[in-house]
This record gives C-alpha cells, structure tokens and sequence, in this order.
C-alpha cells in the first residue's frame, strides 16, 4: 500500500513539473514574441483631426458620485468630441441584469442611447466586455438596448463571436478626431494566462486642440509608458492626459515611484485614474505626485478636457 502511495505521489509530482515547465517555457516564448511585436511599427497611420473640447462620463466603474448608480470592478465610458460620442467598453454585469449596469447608469444621467455612434472595446476581460459569460463565449454582452446596436460600428481589438464586428489590430478611427492606438501585446493576468500567454489592449487617442494628446485607456495592461510612446509617435504630439486603468492592483506607493517619475518627464495637465484595477495606496501617490491636476473616477462624474 504504502508503495502505490509513494509512486502515485512521485507520479502526480512529475506530472505537475511538467505542467509548470511547459507553462514557464510558453510564458518565456510569449514574452519574446510581445518584445519583437513592440519594436513592428505600424503602417498604416490614420491622420487625426483635433476636437476643441473633450469629455469622459464613466458608466461602470468601481467607485460612484452617488448611491443611485450602479458600480463595480469594471469599465464603461462614454467619450463626447467635436465629431461624434463614443463608448468605450460596457463594464461588467455579475447579477447578470437585463438592462446591463452601464445602461441603467446611462439612463440615470439623462443620456439616450441614440447619441452614442460608435463602440470600441480595449480588451476581451470580463469587466470590459459585459460579465465572465461573454467572456466564455468570447462576445460583447450589451444586455437590453432600445432599437439594439443597429448601425453602430463595433471596434474589437481580437477576433470575436460578434456578427459584424471590425476586428482592427492597427491603428483606426472609430471617428476624425478619436485613433486606437492599435493592439499592443503584453503578458497576460493571471489566471487568464492559464488560457493565453499574451493578451491584447488598444487604448484610445485624442488630439485636444491647442493642448496636446489625451490617451484613454481601459486597463493599461501594455504600461502606461508604452501607450504614451505608442500614441506620441504615431501622431507627433504631446500627451498631456491620461484618463483610465493603469492596473496598479495590489502595488503600494514604493511600487509605483518608477511609473510616476516616468510620468512627470511629461507636461501631464490631467491624470484621471480608475480605482477598478489600481490599490487606493496606489492612487493616492498618484494624488499626492499630481495634486490638482489628478481626478479618481466615479460613475456619473464628468471630466472635461480642458
């Protein structure tokens, strides 16, 4: 007895060495392969047009302006420009509502489905794309929406089970003055990692006139210093803003000095952060760093540019 204990433990330990080798030499190779695909640049570069005003109103994030919204760990933002209103992911939904979170909390402030024109989603996480159901069907769940998509074009930064939708890995403008940055590669969270090694964020890019650059982003999976080098070099202009997710989840102030000092090499005129993915240590070094000049995102909270 004690002999078939002893090799059936030496067995499953054998088995789980190779698990673990072959999950470290695949997250090794994935790693190379978002380093070369960093260094690519793209080629195709869309021309963007300015907007004079810019403003963000978060539908779904993990903080709220008031107890009538809906909030929780996810993302959903409405952009306004010049030329046309834009959402940005759908957030999350783990009561699985029929209205989504996000709808519900547009029709709380007023905002009618008819404005939004365009939808783009930065990356296929549960909190982006509605909740880990369309996540496991690898879709976009909107919930109930009154007259559905219709016409509106869906901007996916990977192949998804969604009729229609515009898979753009390269840079593209869901309207004249909004770019994505593209897909940017990076190493993928875990556990989703045990899935895929490397996983896919677009952030969104737009040029304020007579300021400079405001890069949108939902998770900043790639870095924030990636998508600032990302969005200046495609279109030759100053990042002056940065409004999103820099998932800081779990790093304390010590953690974040680097990215901070990395910032400040920037004439930042806006740094408004989500607390979905960034510890409150986190985001207070950001406020303490940044001062009247950082914003935290609540749902319901306009932020306007400049």
């Amino acid at each position: 007895m004690k002999r078939m204990i002893s090799i059936a433990f030496f067995t499953l330990a054998g088995v789980s060495l190779i698990v673990w080798l072959i999950f470290v030499i695949r997250q090794a190779i994935a790693g190379r392969q978002i380093e070369q695909e960093w260094r690519s640049v793209p080629e195709i570069i869309p021309t963007l047009t300015a907007t004079s005003q810019l403003e963000i109103v978060p539908l779904y994030e993990e903080a709220s302006s008031g107890d009538e919204f809906i909030s929780g760990h996810g993302v959903s933002y409405l952009i306004r420009t010049d030329s046309a209103t834009i959402l940005m992911d759908v957030g999350n939904n783990p009561d699985g509502l029929k209205v989504a979170p996000f709808m519900q909390n547009m029709q709380k402030l007023g905002i009618p489905w008819d404005e939004i024109d365009r939808v783009v989603i930065t990356h296929p996480h549960p909190d982006h794309i509605g909740g880990v159901d369309a996540w496991r069907r690898n879709t976009v769940t909107f919930g109930e929406l009154p007259g559905g998509l219709g016409e509106r074009l869906l901007f996916i930064p990977v192949e998804m089970n969604y009729p229609g939708a515009i898979h753009a890995t390269i840079p593209t403008l869901p309207a004249p003055d909004v770019a994505t940055t593209g897909v940017i590669f990076y190493p993928e969270v875990y556990p989703l990692s045990l899935f895929e090694p490397k996983g896919s964020e677009q952030a969104l890019v737009v040029s304020v006139a007579g300021q400079g650059l405001v890069v949108i982003t939902g998770c900043g999976h790639p870095t924030i210093e990636k998508l600032i080098s990302r969005a200046e070099a495609l279109y030759e202009l100053p990042v002056v803003g940065i409004v999103g997710g820099l998932h800081y989840e779990g790093l304390g102030v010590e953690d974040v000095k680097p990215h901070i000092e990395s910032l400040m090499s920037h004439d930042l005129r806006l740094v408004a952060l989500s607390p979905h993915d960034s510890s409150m240590d986190a985001l207070e070094a950001f406020r303490s760093a940044f001062t009247e000049r950082f914003r935290l995102l609540r749902v319901g909270e306009t932020i306007k540019f400049p």
